[in-house]
């Protein structure tokens, strides 16, 4: 019989947060542009969540807000085994709106040149996406393109419509619009792989507690949980409510944590808590109080510009120092010209990462890395990232 978690997923959210080019003309309704991360993380991470509920194990290529280079992407999809890959996009024409009727429109599913697994998965994902939200279906394009031609099993890009057409482009930050795409794309990837479609639940089939259901104080909602386990393996955190280790999605070090706590769940006949860390996306972690400890007040939303330097979140991969002759800052801040040195790590060295920031002063953006167990910072042009 087929099963889902016989299958690993590969993720890509196209482009970085920050690339340049990748946005919407400004949109005078909002009084912005819209940047085409914004969309292509958010229905990466909701598709994320689909597949794992269908029992799909997921890998995210490019998990931090930088623009991971193609061949790193595929490389780490291929490394892994990975079985499938999607690539989320949103397209462009002239970088213009010209009006109603003028410009192009819809989305369109991108393969490799005579690639028949390609096409299957694409007609696959095709069928979902035509019964979504109305547009002009431009079909399935056979193209010569890194993501997939260099991925060496099914691999779709999808343009989900078009950034410089005003319509399509509110619908990038449209919250139902990019939960529907990535509902209609993991119907496609069920469908591809012989598997069922699993509908969402309230609470996702496992039951949140009543608050002191648990014998308990119910006071953990929204504080930070750190590890107090010792050992030098790690406490596990998982990707969904499970101690399965298919769905494990790293390892926490002694007294490194989440910075909130979302609720806390009876889960295969133990307690966990779902918890978010400092990029918002959202794991798993045994509630043992053998293993944990809930602490001070924490934030359910992004970190500050300047956050406290001893809240460390999870590292998500690691940094290998290059780009320097001998050795690269590590700083206090992100801001190149304004900030204390607090060490240096040497050319080939590595570091934990636990995501990446814009910051000042620093065209290429800062790692943010954890350093003598504070958050750091190192600038982006000194380190190849690899995730975990």
């Amino acid at each position: 019989m087929v099963k889902a978690i016989d299958y690993l997923i590969a993720l890509d959210d196209g482009h970085g947060l920050g690339t340049s080019g990748k946005r919407t003309p400004y949109i005078p309704s909002i009084g912005r542009q819209i940047r085409e991360n914004e969309f292509n993380e958010k229905v990466t991470l909701y598709l994320k969540g689909e597949l794992e509920r269908c029992g799909f194990r997921t890998l995210l290529t490019a998990p931090t807000d930088g623009d991971t280079p193609l061949k790193e992407r595929t490389g780490l999809a291929n490394s892994r085994g990975a079985d499938a890959l999607v690539s989320n996009h949103f397209n462009a024409f002239d970088g213009k709106f010209n009006g109603p009727g003028k410009d192009p429109e819809g989305p369109s599913l991108h393969i490799y040149c005579n690639d028949l697994n390609d096409r299957r998965l694409a007609e696959s994902i095709a069928n979902y996406l035509k019964q979504g939200t109305k547009q002009v279906f431009r079909g399935i394009i056979e193209q010569n393109l890194h993501m997939t031609r260099e991925f060496n099993k099914a691999a779709v890009l999808v343009e989900n419509g078009f950034m410089d057409n005003e319509k399509e482009a509110l619908l990038m930050i449209n919250e139902v619009f990019q939960r529907e795409t990535a509902k209609e794309q993991a119907r496609g990837v069920c469908d591809f792989f012989g598997v069922p479609y699993v509908t969402e639940k309230p609470g996702g089939g496992i039951k949140p507690l009543e608050p002191g259901s648990d014998g308990v104080s119910p006071d953990y909602t929204g504080k930070r949980v750190e590890s107090i386990y010792r050992g030098s393996e790690g406490l596990d955190f998982y990707s969904r409510p499970t101690f399965n280790d298919a769905y494990k999605a790293g390892t926490l070090k002694f007294r490194y944590g989440f910075s909130a706590v979302l609720r806390k769940l009876r889960v295969e006949g133990a307690y966990m808590y779902e918890v978010k860390n400092s990029r918002g996306h959202v794991y798993y972690v045994t509630a043992s109080p053998k293993f944990v400890k809930v602490k001070g007040a924490g934030r359910e939303t992004a970190p500050p510009s300047n956050p406290d330097p001893f809240t460390v979140s999870v590292a998500i991969g690691e940094i290998r120092v290059m780009g320097v002759t001998q050795a690269a800052i590590i700083q206090d801040r992100p801001d190149r010209l304004n900030s204390k040195n607090i060490g240096t790590i040497a050319r080939g060295r590595t570091l934990q990462v636990t995501g990446s920031v814009r910051g000042k002063n620093s065209s290429s953006g800062y790692w943010e890395v954890i350093y003598d167990g504070r958050r750091a910072y190192v600038t982006g042009d000194y380190g190849r990232y690899t995730a975990y």
